[in-house]
């Protein structure tokens, strides 16, 4: 009897191990879509000729110059055809794109490895590939998607007008102590009292002089001193060091790394301990500010002080503007910025999404000041009026003496300092704009 359980549970032991018995389900994998991988030509069709292998690349030279493109997977792709290179978007599905090339819509059949693309006299197909190819690496555009969401407009806002503020973590951090703009760096903690703001003690973070451009970094306070010095401190106070010793402005970080504008306002960036200085743009600039990974816009002042768009890694670079362009403000894909004319700024924008057809729109109302601010719901002039953000055309300052000032804003809070006849700092309010409540501070 003993034998025959033993012979059972062999053969139960066999069948489990032959049919999977017993084993967990596995995971299924990930079908490829088209945004997964890399395209590159393997055959083209020409005027009913069919090109591939050595005749095509000897003809028409590598095969990733020929055509090679890569989607993201919110409607873009980059292309090289040709050896030019190529943005544009596509609709349709994964296994059915569209691809708009230049206004020229092209239909598309996709499968797990192969891309084919029907033209009006041809046919391209690509293969799907998991290496970027070396075309593409060099197109300074597959880096290209300029779409601000509220919290950068707003950190891109309070550094056009030279970043005095900081509010994070329920700290208050910036001008302190002061009648004029010359104070001390202060934290000062607070707590929400009903619908208002009640601070705490403030601690002085830097008593030797104003400290303008604040980026916070975890625990650690990068700004630029009086102008003259790049500086850091931890929040508690500890660790203050100076980074850069020489005339400076225009501090920003970004990707790791210091950025910000030397005494001859070229730009140029050092790690976040000071070292490994390095040249950016190597001409006199103004208003630098990083809205891609390695895209950047700034005024020229040398090309009659217009706005430029320019790609750090490739050097690439090109107009925005062809006038005088002031404090530029990346809010969702579209570029706000002032200009002036008969002596007085005006509000404009320029949609960003294509610089191939850069599209520009204005408002005929005039603005006092060349700086305003942008958060999650209003536009602001630096004259402490503001619309709501589908009315910033209407968005206008009509009086003559600035009494109040925006100075901070973000989705939750706004800094503001009213102004005595002699022009010094009478008062200093922090607003919660969710509670509609606004306490001074010192």
């Amino acid at each position: 009897m003993k034998k025959w359980i033993a012979l059972a549970l062999v053969l139960l032991m066999t069948l489990c191990l032959l049919t999977g018995c017993g084993e967990k389900e596995q995971p299924s994998v990930k079908e490829k879509t088209i945004s997964d991988g890399y395209w590159v030509v393997e055959k083209l069709q020409m005027e009913g000729t069919e090109f591939s292998g050595e005749d095509m690349t000897g003809l028409f030279g590598p095969a990733d110059s020929i055509m090679a493109l890569a989607f993201d997977a919110e409607g873009t792709f980059y292309a090289v055809l040709f050896e030019d290179f190529i943005q544009g978007s596509y609709t349709g599905t994964p296994e059915a794109p569209e691809l708009d090339f230049a206004g020229e819509s092209v239909k598309g059949t996709c499968t797990e490895d192969t891309l084919i693309l029907d033209l009006k006299d041809g046919s391209f197909t690509l293969k799907r590939q998991d290496e970027m190819p070396d075309s593409l690496a060099g197109n300074p555009w597959v880096t290209y998607a300029p779409d601000f969401d509220a919290a950068q407009t707003a950190a891109m806002s309070n550094f056009m007008l030279f970043g005095n503020y900081l509010i994070e973590d329920d700290v208050l951090y910036g001008l302190t102590h002061s009648q004029s703009l010359d104070g001390s760096l202060g934290a000062t903690p607070f707590h929400m009292k009903g619908d208002f703001p009640e601070f705490e003690e403030t601690t002085i973070l830097d008593g030797n002089g104003r400290a303008t451009y604040l980026c916070k970094d975890g625990d650690t306070l990068y700004y630029i001193l009086n102008y003259e010095k790049v500086c850091r401190i931890n929040t508690d106070g500890s660790d203050a060091k100076v980074l850069y010793e020489g005339p400076c402005d225009y501090l920003q970080i970004h990707e790791g790394r210091l950025y910000f504008a030397d005494e001859d306002y070229c730009f140029v960036s050092t790690d976040l301990d000071g070292g490994d200085l390095r040249t950016v743009v190597d001409k006199e600039i103004y208003y630098p500010y990083f809205i891609c990974s390695d895209w950047m816009v700034f005024q020229d002042d040398a090309d009659d002080e217009s706005l430029h768009l320019y790609n750090t890694t490739h050097g690439t670079e090109l107009n925005i503007t062809y006038v005088p362009s002031y404090n530029p403000i990346l809010d969702g894909h579209y570029l706000y910025y002032t200009d002036m004319a008969d002596g007085a700024y005006f509000l404009c924008r320029v949609d960003m999404s294509d610089p191939a057809t850069f599209l520009f729109d204005g408002s005929e109302l005039p603005l006092r000041e060349s700086g305003f601010m942008i958060d999650d719901k209003f536009f602001y002039t630096t004259n402490n009026h503001s619309v709501a953000k589908e009315d910033w055309k209407k968005l206008t300052d009509d009086s003559d003496a600035t009494e109040e000032a925006e100075m901070y804003v973000s989705q939750d809070y706004t800094v503001h300092h009213e102004f005595d006849s002699d022009g010094l700092i009478s008062g200093k309010y922090m607003m919660s704009k969710e509670r509609n409540g606004g306490s001074p501070f010192q």
